[in-house]
């Protein structure tokens, strides 16, 4: 009877320190995760910014070019 006792609180005592490694790799997994959360709305924002510069640059270069007058046939 003794044994299993022992049995059980040696299996008891490998299986909290089992959990204990989980619970600090979740830990780390969890800040990895905010940390890449965080950069992927940095990431979303720095995108929308791009596309609002992009169509901002094409409509001033159609601008430009709407300036300028062509004179064909003169001599």
């Amino acid at each position: 009877m003794d044994a299993a006792i022992t049995s059980l609180t040696l299996e008891t005592k490998s299986m909290r320190s089992d959990i204990a490694g989980f619970q600090s790799r979740v830990t780390g997994l969890e800040q990895r995760m905010g940390s890449l959360e965080t950069q992927a709305a940095a990431s979303q924002a720095r995108d929308q910014d791009l596309l609002y510069l992009r169509s901002k640059l094409t409509d001033m270069e159609d601008r430009s070019q709407r300036d300028n007058i062509r004179l064909l046939g003169i001599p």
